[in-house]
């Protein structure tokens, strides 16, 4: 099986049919018209999920069925989970954006960009230990741009971390200025799905 989880790059967010057209899907299907046999695959990227969430949800699938390659889309680095005893939804999506107390608490007396950044690598690190462990192959995406951040002091998980280059969406779409042809809004539309998937499919297969 195929697991890809991220946010809403992966979901699909702004596509009138995300079942069909989100790349995740996509690459199911290709190849199947030359021969390929059919792929078990699973999407689990859902909008606004931090890469703590992703993380989690990662974690939790792989531990309840088999993977054999994981395509992990990580998403921007200032969005954070914390979990809640008190409420039947116990996980909270933390945005910078976000209106209700609990976020604007945290980004008020919490949020730091070297702990924006160091949580990346974490949850980098811990993904790419478990997937060797368990024999998974992996995948990853990124939708924030390490170069164009400054000023952040490299934690111990960013030495820790593997330094093999993480492919970007910007790389491979553009910017919606210069490439509005791949975008809806601020999402990919059919056609950028396509470049993603073109991208995915011939780094795993």
């Amino acid at each position: 099986m195929i697991l890809f989880d991220g946010c809403s790059y992966t979901y699909g967010d702004e596509l009138e049919n995300p079942e069909k057209d989100a790349y995740p899907h996509l690459v199911a299907r290709m190849g199947l018209m030359e021969g390929a046999k059919p792929r078990t695959y699973k999407n689990i990227g859902a909008c606004g999920k931090s890469n703590d969430g992703i993380l989690r949800t990662t974690l939790d699938f792989c531990e309840k069925y088999p993977v054999s390659i994981a395509v992990i889309q990580f998403t921007k680095f200032s969005r954070r989970e914390v979990m809640r005893d008190w409420s039947i939804d116990k996980y909270l999506n933390l945005h910078p954006q976000n209106e209700d107390e609990v976020s604007r608490d945290y980004y008020k007396n919490v949020h730091t960009l070297n702990d924006d950044v160091a949580n990346y690598h974490k949850n980098k690190f811990l993904l790419e230990n478990y997937f060797n462990k368990k024999n998974i192959r992996y995948f990853f995406l990124n939708l924030q741009k390490m170069g164009m951040i400054r000023g952040y002091t490299p934690s111990s998980w960013f030495h820790m971390a593997s330094k093999e280059p993480v492919v970007n969406m910007k790389e491979i779409l553009g910017g919606h200025v210069r490439h509005p042809e791949y975008y809806i809004t601020g999402h990919p539309n059919k056609r950028g799905h396509e470049l993603i998937a073109k991208c995915v499919y011939e780094n795993i297969f």
